[in-house]
């Protein structure tokens, strides 16, 4: 039975020795576990604890040992109404209810677990709303958060605006991240980089990095904001600054045709492209206008074989 000794904090826990409260853990319970509900053992790092509570639909809160780095999967939380029949005093425990916390960015996963690897991550972007499946690419200068990527052809990228808002693909293989979670990511939480990092059918690789990456909301036809070019690629997105986004059933360039229709693809068209890294998966090296290209790549339309597009936190 427990005693007056129980405390609820009502404070950010601070993950190891780090005071950046990027995850937002406000109900706490130390020295505490919650009984008989525990479905799952980990020996994971604490925060990898919450990454994989997060994944779990049925996960609602964790119990973890802070001493031997164990992690309880739990299917249920505290009951507050009858506390001492749902909660145990252990010293080496802490609880955490998978409610009271949030994973916001990739680059926050990088910089509280340095040994965090690339792959799939649930995170809940910062304005509050639902969670999402996202691809964390943990490079060197990593915490990049994919938005886009095209490999082998194998989806079709030639949708309607629908497809474009929600996002489609697989987040492992091709992808498009959604324009309506972009802006989300993009406007709620400061300002945004982007890197572009692109493959040609010789294999060689060029970059190019934005200081300055929005997307605007579906109000504003997703227009783009992009600024502070540096890389190896060319800037074939300069053109493309403050336009609205297209696709061949909505169309929103400065062209007297559709850019979408013509190019075979969705953008940010102006009157029409500089870029169409949504266009055609043609054999790599092709010279088609409706390929996936970037002009001054090759200062050609040659098809591209790999595009990656990936955001991080502007430093």
């Amino acid at each position: 039975m427990l005693t007056s000794t129980l405390i609820v904090f009502l404070l950010p826990f601070v993950v190891s020795d780090l005071s950046i409260n990027t995850y937002d853990y406000t109900v706490i319970l130390e020295g505490h576990a919650l009984k008989g509900w525990s479905y799952e053992l980990k020996n994971i790092h604490k925060l990898n604890c919450l990454l994989e509570c997060s994944k779990k639909s049925d996960c609602l809160s964790v119990n973890y040992n802070q001493k031997d780095r164990v992690c309880q999967i739990n299917k249920q939380i505290l009951e507050t109404s009858s506390v001492e029949n749902n909660i145990i005093q252990t010293f080496e425990f802490c609880y955490i209810e998978r409610s009271k916390y949030t994973i916001c960015k990739c680059g926050d996963i990088l910089k509280y677990n340095p040994s965090a690897v690339s792959g799939e991550y649930v995170i809940q972007p910062g304005d509050g709303g639902p969670e999402s499946t996202v691809y964390c690419d943990m490079r060197e200068d990593g915490g990049w958060m994919v938005i886009q990527r095209r490999q082998d052809g194998s989806v079709d990228f030639y949708r309607n605006w629908t497809e474009y808002k929600e996002g489609f693909g697989n987040v492992n293989t091709e992808f498009w991240l959604g324009n309506e979670q972009i802006n989300r990511l993009t406007a709620a939480d400061g300002d945004f980089e982007l890197l572009v990092e692109m493959t040609d059918y010789l294999n060689v690789i060029k970059i190019a990095r934005y200081s300055l990456f929005r997307v605007g909301t579906e109000e504003f036809n997703y227009n783009l904001t992009i600024s502070g070019y540096t890389g190896t690629a060319g800037d074939s997105l300069e053109w493309h600054n403050g336009q609205q986004f297209t696709t061949y059933d909505r169309d929103n360039d400065k062209s007297s045709s559709s850019c979408a229709e013509y190019y075979k693809g969705a953008w940010w068209y102006n009157g029409c492209c500089d870029s169409n890294l949504n266009g055609l998966y043609l054999t790599p090296g092709t010279n088609d206008v409706t390929s996936t290209n970037w002009y001054h790549f090759h200062n050609n339309n040659n098809s591209l074989k790999k595009t990656v597009m990936m955001i991080k936190r502007a430093p």
